[in-house]
């Protein structure tokens, strides 16, 4: 019985050392942690903390892609579990300033074992000077709606199936970005062709009544060399789903993910 006793002791003892990282933890937790930082095709996950709470978007060329929500994330000594809003986890033993995978999810079973360097921390959030509604409203990577705009003038709203858009990422973590480009209808039921794409790195945000004024700037080439910068202005209009951009003569709808994909 005193065994018995002394291993139950031991068990709770253990389980009562795991604790959630501090909002500081996870900051330097957050990032693109990659298997080979020198390869770009090397299997890797990007984690983001700051606005959504938690999101980690898993790339393996083997197996696909995949982006979760992030529910916990707990350490206890050398290891670190991230839980999942979904279900089940990731397991991480620390090794120095490297992750090593432990229990990967079951998508990823071939990630056992397999070592992850820090390659990029997140970006900073310094000269983004907005509130978490703009961002919300804005952003194609914030849950749950992840919205696009799309071009007003489509008759069929959010249910177009081929149309010109804009996409704003203020979520990052690695870059924050815009892009703008047209969609259409992939070849007998394909993917959709995006073309035309224009990307501009958004170096600053500010948030007035009713508009974002962005300092945007064209990357182009596989290098995204930067043009020349030039400021925009995101107004939101009277109907809250509309969105007008006043220096390119634009007028977009917000379109969640569920509405562009017929839900």
């Amino acid at each position: 019985m005193q065994k018995l006793l002394i291993a139950l002791f031991a068990l709770v003892s253990l389980a009562a050392t795991a604790a959630p990282l501090s909002d500081t933890e996870k900051a330097a937790l957050a990032g693109e942690w990659r298997g080979d930082c020198a390869n770009p095709k090397a299997p890797s996950f990007t984690l983001e903390f700051a606005v959504t709470g938690g999101e980690i978007f898993i790339a393996d060329p083997a197996r696909g892609r995949l982006m979760l929500s992030v529910k916990t994330t707990d350490a206890d000594g050398e290891a670190l579990t991230l839980g999942f809003l979904t279900e089940g986890g990731w397991a991480f033993k620390r090794e120095g300033a490297a992750l090593v995978s432990q229990d990967p999810p079951k998508e990823f079973p071939a990630l056992k074992g397999l070592r992850f360097a820090h390659c990029r921390p997140a970006a900073s959030r310094a000269a983004l000077k907005l509130g978490p509604d703009a961002i919300d409203f804005l952003s194609v990577m914030m849950p749950p709606d992840y919205p696009t705009f799309i071009d007003a003038h489509e008759k069929e709203g959010c249910r177009a199936k081929a149309y010109r858009y804009v996409s704003v990422d203020l979520v990052g973590p690695l870059d924050f970005a815009l892009t703008r480009g047209t969609l259409k209808p992939g070849a007998k039921g394909g993917p959709p062709v995006l073309g035309g794409a224009t990307t501009y790195a958004i170096d600053a945000a500010e948030e007035l009544p009713n508009v974002v004024r962005l300092t945007v700037t064209p990357l182009t080439g596989p290098n995204k060399v930067r043009g020349a910068p030039t400021k925009i202005s995101l107004v939101v209009g009277v109907e809250s789903s509309l969105l007008t951009i006043p220096e390119w003569d634009e007028v977009y709808r917000r379109c969640t993910i569920r509405a562009l994909a017929g839900g």
